[in-house]
């Protein structure tokens, strides 16, 4: 197996790790990938960016009522 972050991980395709990782495990190595795409243009007055771990992903909220949704958000 791999070890990432003090996790042991099995041999083969890991579809996702709890960082929010997609990984390829080898008896000779580890390649990983992440699952998320960064925020990067968006209402940086109004907004926050706010990581959802359950859904590896970021939210973009507003920032006076964090159950609201940002629009026009861009991401890579």
């Amino acid at each position: 197996g791999c070890m990432m972050n003090g996790k042991l991980y099995p041999l083969g395709r890991i579809e996702r790790t709890e960082d929010c990782y997609r990984c390829s495990c080898s008896r000779d190595e580890m390649h990983c990938c992440s699952l998320t795409f960064t925020p990067v243009s968006y209402d940086k007055e109004n907004c926050k960016v706010v990581f959802n771990k359950k859904r590896c992903d970021y939210d973009v909220v507003q920032r006076n009522d964090p159950s609201k949704e940002c629009s026009r958000v861009a991401r890579v």
